[in-house]
């Protein structure tokens, strides 16, 4: 197998959150240089991501799914959640600062916590209270970081990865089941086809500009290094991802892969000049603080 997947999970979990961190800086250079929509731009890198791993897939010699049902299952229930998760991400990266709005994702171990709680009778333990009064007074820190308010109420990129944090919090266990089912390049491919199929339906469908024209566009004006950025390092951090899954729980993989947080919030405020950096930073760190102590209890 190639290098990279010769790693062990923290490894491969790291290099996810680093690919994760590039991937939002990517992002949110496309989306204020293009004008483009954020379903567009995330289509885009889903798409590429696909194309950039089908040859990966293609010379791999277990590269093929053992379990077609569960695939299938799995992309369907995963493809439709995740699908609006990434246009609200995308949304959020357009709409909001780095340092305000990735931190939020943090908050998405809560709907695994409460709907465990709710329909499955689970009674949190201490570690997970400790977690979740993590969350919360990192929550209410940035809320102060947006200039006053909360940021559920103050700020629309905020609200959006609101979003973003529930969608992934139910969808987390479909990644393992695919990968279990598939492969995880297999997994890969068929994940960012289904996802980006309906956020560029308006493209193929000729309803919002043709693809001729958008291929024309994005070389015009120079954003085709960008856009294969945005795939590349999808393509390399899902990878990492699914195979770091196939080595440990999915509760491990997220509480590493959750760095790329802390990651994209700083280079927003010491790079992007993002304002508020000594309110939001610490509430970034808190908010993941809170994140793994929650998935640690899950283990």
């Amino acid at each position: 197998p190639p290098l990279p997947l010769l790693l062990p999970w923290p490894a491969l979990a790291l290099l996810t959150a680093c690919c994760e961190s590039g991937r939002d800086l990517a992002v949110r250079r496309l989306l204020q240089r293009s004008g483009w929509t954020a379903a567009r731009v995330m289509g885009l890198s889903c798409l590429i991501s696909a194309a950039l791993t089908l040859p990966w897939l293609l010379l791999a010699p277990d590269g093929w799914p053992s379990d077609g049902t569960r695939l299938l299952l799995a992309l369907a229930a995963g493809g439709l959640v995740n699908a609006l998760a990434f246009w609200a991400y995308g949304r959020a990266l357009a709409r909001g600062d780095l340092s305000l709005v990735l931190p939020l994702i943090n908050l998405s171990p809560l709907v695994l916590l409460f709907s465990g709680w709710w329909l499955l009778g689970e009674r949190p333990g201490p570690s997970v209270l400790a977690g979740v009064a993590l969350l919360v007074l990192g929550a209410l820190l940035l809320g102060r970081g947006t200039g006053g308010g909360l940021p559920l109420l103050s700020s629309p990129g905020a609200r959006s990865m609101l979003v973003v944090a529930v969608l992934w919090g139910l969808g987390a266990a479909f990644d393992k089941v695919g990968v279990n089912a598939g492969g995880s390049l297999t997994w890969v491919v068929l994940f960012n086809l289904v996802v980006a199929v309906p956020l560029l339906a308006p493209e193929l469908t000729g309803s919002g500009g043709s693809t001729t024209r958008l291929a024309a566009a994005a070389t015009s004006e120079g954003l085709l290094l960008l856009v294969l950025l945005c795939g590349l390092t999808g393509a390399v951090g899902m990878v990492c991802q699914m195979e770091a899954l196939r080595q440990t729980a999915v509760v491990h993989v997220i509480a590493i892969k959750r760095l790329s947080t802390l990651m994209s919030a700083t280079v927003g405020v010491t790079l992007l000049d993002e304002p508020r950096g000594g309110l939001r930073l610490p509430a970034a760190a808190l908010m993941l603080a809170g994140t793994i102590a929650v998935l640690n209890a899950a283990r």
